[in-house]
């Protein structure tokens, strides 16, 4: 910015808040004309379909239910094909047997169980005649602190798991 009184105000920003602006000075503001623009077309609009109000066939026993057929392509030429062959997965799928859901509730329990054990031990620390330097008195204070963050995040692990849990929960009939 210059000290120059005689600066002309900028018209693509309100004048009343440029240097030199004078209130008794009319301003001619500058409007831009509005240029055309052009827009793609909207996408289409998916139509739900209404789903019948047939029951599906009761579940069938593991040891009746076919195998998922895959299907494979052979194609001497180089394009690809449409479609991509779709593999069928189980539905029922338990989450109680999942591991990494059992691993993640191990660690949990552990996060919370360290994340109190730090701060309790942290604490007696604090009260104990061990504090001899500077570099002991900022471990404790870091771990005094860090300690219910390592708690917290063990509390929130175990409940993601459990939503996990219950998102997949359906009741017996």
């Amino acid at each position: 910015m210059s000290d120059d009184k005689d600066v002309e105000i900028d018209p693509r920003f309100d004048p009343a808040f440029q240097r030199g602006f004078d209130q008794t000075i009319p301003i001619e503001n500058y409007v831009p004309e509005p240029v055309a623009r052009t827009s793609a077309p909207p996408p289409p609009v998916a139509v739900p379909e209404i789903a019948s109000h047939r029951t599906a066939p009761p579940p069938m026993p593991k040891a009746e239910r076919p195998e998922p057929e895959l299907i494979v392509v052979d194609s001497d030429d180089d394009t690809e094909p449409s479609e991509a062959p779709v593999v069928e997965t189980e539905l029922d799928s338990n989450p109680a047997r999942n591991p990494f859901l059992l691993f993640l509730g191990i660690i949990a329990i552990a996060l919370v169980a360290v994340g109190i054990w730090l701060f309790v031990r942290s604490g007696d620390a604090f009260n104990s005649r061990e504090v001899r330097s500077q570099g002991d008195y900022m471990s404790l204070d870091a771990t005094i602190h860090m300690a219910p963050f390592i708690a917290l995040l063990g509390a929130a692990t175990a409940i993601g798991v459990i939503f996990v849990f219950a998102s997949k929960w359906r009741r017996r009939k």
